[in-house]
């Protein structure tokens, strides 16, 4: 009996650290799912969706290479400033009288001559330098284009992903209403075989619960039909959606006035620079009867023509002075060009602000009003929760009828269905309302959007 006191607390040593042992390891693997749900959430959420779905959008993709086709066009321009470097090989053969005091001597010439030439355009009444700040202009048009297509592919994205997340919502309610239903039809059926419900209740019942079955069958055809959308958009498939809680917007946030993340939409931003660089081309008066200053340094670099004439130039330089009227209106044509198409960039620019604005406007008594209506169905709702409890036991009790116990439910998702609609819209309001102040990427991608 003595020995077996120290083997009885070995044994209870090793069954608390087997214990132990068991509640780490359930902590551990607790934790590992946990840390698991959060990957998956993070993975499933609109931000990251969008993360990964836009860069391969195709209209964000067309809009990227319009910025690098504008890229290269600045460079072009700029190109203008620098000179240019002409070299010229010339091979040939002539054939020479030449006069001497002997008379007239006939031979071929054969020539092999290389000269380098450096021509740079002293003076040219700033025409380039106007060109090369309309290009660069051009050029943040371009990239505010790139921001527009993000913009609006955010935009059809984050209203896909709402649609499925309202369906995802709704379905619970379908389902309580399926099951509600369900046990009103065994309800009454049991009525019916105590005697205390007729034939043609039983038959009502059953009709309502057909209805309940078609109803939920078309919201999971619905929701088929959204995570088709959203797939064909992404190119992925969204196994959950998640929550989006989309920040406010100021009511008196200006659309657009000023360039920039914060300052208006791409779409206007777009306009006002192409206004901006179609003006910079339009070019004084006095630039079409400029003259144009060039500089050109030539070089000979080998010269094999035999017989070698006797005057031979090795380098030389000339300044020249140019000008060029066309005599039929050519210049002063393209100068009215200019003008209209500055005339028309401008109209377009205002009637981008005058759209948005009148859009926005538009859509801040809608806002209110759905907001006003979401608050009211949701007390409503409550209400009529109440009222079926209520009233399921007073048609238990003879008191009510089948038909004003469907009604009740019919009430109850009906309203159900219309708060789910009104809070739809009120998110696509407050997503439409975030792209017409410019807001829209950084409140769905955060301060500093990925490209």
């Amino acid at each position: 009996m003595k020995n077996s006191h120290p083997m009885r607390r070995v044994r209870v040593r090793v069954g608390v650290l087997a214990l132990a042992a068991a509640a780490m390891l359930a902590a551990a693997s607790a934790g590992v799912r946990a840390q698991a749900e959060a990957r998956a959430q993070d993975y499933n959420s609109l931000p990251a969706l969008l993360a990964r779905a836009l860069p391969n959008d195709p209209q964000v993709r067309v809009a990227q290479t319009l910025l690098h086709v504008n890229d290269e066009r600045r460079k072009q321009a700029r190109s203008r400033l620098a000179p240019n470097l002409a070299v010229t090989v010339t091979q040939g053969g002539s054939a020479v009288s030449e006069t001497s005091l002997l008379g007239f001597n006939d031979f071929e010439r054969s020539a092999q001559r290389a000269d380098a030439a450096l021509r740079w355009n002293l003076y040219n009444a700033g025409n380039d330098l106007a060109e090369l700040r309309a290009s660069a202009t051009d050029l943040g048009a371009a990239e505010q284009d790139l921001r527009r297509a993000r913009e609006e592919s955010a935009e059809r994205i984050t209203q896909a992903y709402l649609d499925l997340l309202r369906i995802d919502e709704l379905l619970p309610r379908m389902r309580s209403r399926l099951a509600s239903v369900q046990r009103l039809v065994a309800l009454v059926r049991q009525q019916n075989d105590a005697g205390k419900a007729s034939d043609a209740d039983l038959q009502q019942a059953q009709a309502y619960l057909l209805d309940a079955e078609i109803a939920a069958d078309q919201l999971g055809g619905e929701r088929d039909s959204a995570r088709q959308r959203l797939l064909r958009l992404t190119g992925e498939a969204v196994v959950e959606a998640l929550p989006v809680v989309l920040p406010e917007v100021l009511a008196d946030q200006p659309p657009a006035g000023s360039i920039g993340q914060s300052g208006g939409t791409g779409l206007q931003a777009a306009a006002l620079l192409r206004a901006q660089a179609a003006r910079e081309r339009v070019r004084p008066w006095l630039s079409l009867a400029a003259p144009r200053v060039d500089l050109e340094l030539r070089k000979a670099l080998s010269d094999r023509t035999s017989p070698q004439v006797t005057t031979l130039e090795h380098h030389g330089w000339a300044i020249s002075v140019r000008w060029d009227v066309p005599l039929g209106g050519e210049t002063l044509s393209r100068r009215t060009e200019a003008q209209r198409r500055a005339e028309a960039a401008e109209a377009e620019a205002e009637r981008t602000e005058r759209s948005i604005r009148t859009e926005l406007d538009a859509l801040l008594p809608r806002l209110d009003s759905a907001r006003r209506s979401v608050v009211r169905l949701a007390g409503q709702i409550d209400q009529y929760r109440a009222l079926i409890r209520a009233g399921e036991l007073q048609f238990e009790a003879g008191r009510r009828t089948l038909a004003q116990i469907i009604q009740l439910h019919d009430s109850l998702y009906t309203a159900e269905q219309h708060r789910s609609d009104q809070a739809f819209q009120l998110q696509v309001g407050q997503l439409r309302k975030l792209s017409l102040t410019g807001a829209l990427l950084p409140a769905l991608l955060g301060a500093n959007p990925p490209g």
